[in-house]
């Protein structure tokens, strides 16, 4: 008498790989995710920092917020279900002041990001090492943003 099919040990075996497989790549591929969303709220905040200038350089008095002001810049970026966009600006002939963020909070990762008057791409908060950041030494501030946060680690 001949059985064919598969024994309980070796559906167990398989679904042991299956399981360790699953638990190596999910880790990987929600990096992944996150930094395609970050590509994207980079590419935002570059956008919105150069419609910032722009309408300081017609309004050079203004000063506000993003989400009170954002009808009046030639670009708007709305919050999406990943990232929120906001800060504060002040204008003035000789150098405004702009400080436009994307804030991220999802999936056990919390940061803020934004761009330096100098161009600098910026992180603080418990997530910035998930995105290729790294942190400054020391206790000192060098990025404008506030202590402890990370530059750009491409």
């Amino acid at each position: 008498m001949n059985k064919k099919g598969f024994t309980l040990i070796e559906l167990l075996v398989v679904v042991l790989i299956i399981g360790i497989l699953s638990a190596v790549a999910l880790p990987q591929y929600q990096k992944t995710v996150l930094k395609s969303r970050t590509a994207e709220a980079w590419t935002n905040l570059s956008a919105l920092n150069k419609a910032v200038q722009a309408y300081c350089l017609e309004n050079p008095s203004e000063s506000g917020t993003y989400s009170s002001y954002k009808d009046s810049f030639p670009i708007q970026v709305d919050n999406t279900g990943n990232f929120s966009y906001g800060g504060d600006f002040v204008c003035s002939y000789s150098d405004p002041v702009i400080g436009i963020t994307a804030s991220y909070a999802r999936s056990g990762s919390d940061f803020v990001l934004g761009i330096s008057d100098s161009g600098k791409r910026l992180c603080s908060g418990s997530g910035c090492a998930d995105i290729g950041f790294v942190k400054t030494g020391g206790v000192s501030c060098h990025c404008g943003m506030s202590c402890g946060a990370c530059y750009y680690m491409d």
